[in-house]
């Protein structure tokens, strides 16, 4: 019996703001454990295109009471090859760039299993994440850093020291 292919639907989630919840990401969590929707090590081998098609990082997204921190997992990219923006109209924060495979061509040419994501990738970020209540974040004071593989991005909350009230004249 020959399993469903659900990447496609997987792919449509990641791209839907639905997909972005925290039980879409554990729904795409087990499915890989298990399997699912994805190519076993064994079973088929990869076409070389498969480097070149996008992919979407895992990411960890804590809220502290001063910032957000988010953890994306690239294993295997440089500093050089990764770019954070932050479009603060939307409360979007973007992270995109490319993973590649070391070796020389040669020695890519003896690779026989291939389960690392390598290749170009993109992942959107909503800020704040899911249901939580409505707060500013600092676009200028986003820092980044790159080390052991994780991508550790940092976005202050705007602190407010006071409530605002706006003053409402009855005609």
């Amino acid at each position: 019996m020959r399993a469903f292919d659900l990447r496609p639907i997987f792919e449509a989630l990641q791209n839907h703001p639905i997909g972005q919840h925290p039980w879409a990401q554990a729904l795409r969590n087990m499915a890989e454990q298990a399997g699912v929707g994805a190519q076993r090590s064994g079973e088929t081998l990869v076409p070389e295109e498969a480097d070149s098609e996008t992919f979407t990082p895992p990411v960890d997204i804590f809220s502290t009471e001063r910032s957000y921190i988010l953890h994306f997992a690239l294993p295997g990219a440089k500093k050089e090859d990764v770019g954070v923006n932050f479009d603060s109209d939307k409360g979007v924060l973007n992270v995109a760039g490319v993973v590649y495979r070391r070796g020389d061509e040669e020695f890519l040419k003896t690779l026989t299993t291939s389960e690392r994501k390598v290749g170009m990738f993109e992942r959107a970020v909503k800020l704040p994440p899911g249901d939580e209540e409505k707060e500013e974040v600092d676009g200028d004071a986003i820092t980044a850093k790159l080390e052991d593989g994780v991508l550790v991005v940092t976005v202050p909350k705007i602190e407010k020291d006071w409530t605002e009230v706006k003053r409402v004249d009855i005609e």
